[in-house]
């Protein structure tokens, strides 16, 4: 009998989305092999791939050998749990959770949408920030490649200005300072570690509101493979939200399975 394919996840490195996709499948233990995504270059591909020529076209995407294709990585998070390989990983959505965990990743995506704006804002107004983000894959072509990725960016600030322009700081961080006052709540002070958004223990919840307190401050490696640039607009409210970045950072040591690690087109 042949061996049944492994699932195939269309990612971008430096994607919000694609690193809490990354998180849960991890968390779960599912065996996955990861195809890079290259915006622009690569969209004809993978339209050609899904038989969608009208749609806007965004990663994460996942094509699985049974369950065919999920577009969004809150789907893809919820396909990991249903299929997780690890014994013993906390469920993500667990019953009756799952308009609170879909809420907090809404709001979420209320931060990493303006998050994106800034970010591409700061990458075309900053030559040397624009060169430090270059990929790998684009490096060896030097002065070409800074050229290539300044057009790639720009096609995504137009890409994605209204959902950028629908969402502000003022909303961002009224997100990141009700995750901040949920968490403190739960105790009588000190760290935030060991807190959960939903139900007393870790699920997609948490994933998504650690994933986007990147705006405040990036990860680095070995959780972020391309780290996000600083975001000048949020460099102010590092203090203001030490303790959100504790648990995010507590979040991450905890459930971030660090021996799954591997290169980017092998299985994870």
């Amino acid at each position: 009998m042949a061996k049944e394919p492994l699932p195939e996840l269309v990612s971008l490195s430096i994607s919000a989305w694609s690193f809490k996709a990354r998180f849960a499948l991890k968390h779960n233990g599912i065996k996955y092999r990861t195809t890079p995504y290259m915006p622009m270059f690569g969209e004809f591909f993978l339209r050609m791939r899904l038989g969608d020529w009208k749609s806007k076209v965004t990663v994460p995407v996942m094509f699985t050998p049974r369950d065919g294709i999920l577009h969004q990585s809150y789907d893809i998070a919820r396909w990991s749990d249903t299929h997780s390989a690890r014994p013993g990983a906390e469920r993500l959505f667990p019953d009756g959770k799952e308009p609170e965990i879909r809420s907090w990743n809404a709001k979420s995506d209320t931060v990493l949408f303006f998050g994106r704006q800034c970010l591409v804002d700061s990458l075309l107004s900053d030559p040397a920030q624009l060169r430090k983000t270059v990929p790998g894959g684009l490096r060896w072509l030097g002065p070409l490649g800074v050229a290539l990725l300044r057009l790639i960016v720009t096609r995504l600030a137009t890409k994605y200005r209204a959902e950028g322009s629908s969402t502000s700081l003022a909303q961002a961080l009224e997100v990141l300072r009700e995750a901040q006052s949920v968490l403190r709540a739960q105790g009588g002070g000190g760290s935030l570690r060991g807190r959960y958004l939903v139900g007393g223990g870790f699920t997609y919840a948490d994933i998504a509101i650690a994933v986007a307190s990147q705006t405040v401050k990036p990860l680095g490696p070995p959780y972020a493979t391309s780290p996000r640039p600083p975001l000048p607009q949020f460099q102010a409210y590092q203090e203001e939200f030490a303790d959100l970045l504790e648990w995010r950072d507590g979040v991450f040591a905890q459930f971030w399975p660090m021996d799954s690690e591997r290169k980017a087109g092998k299985a994870q």
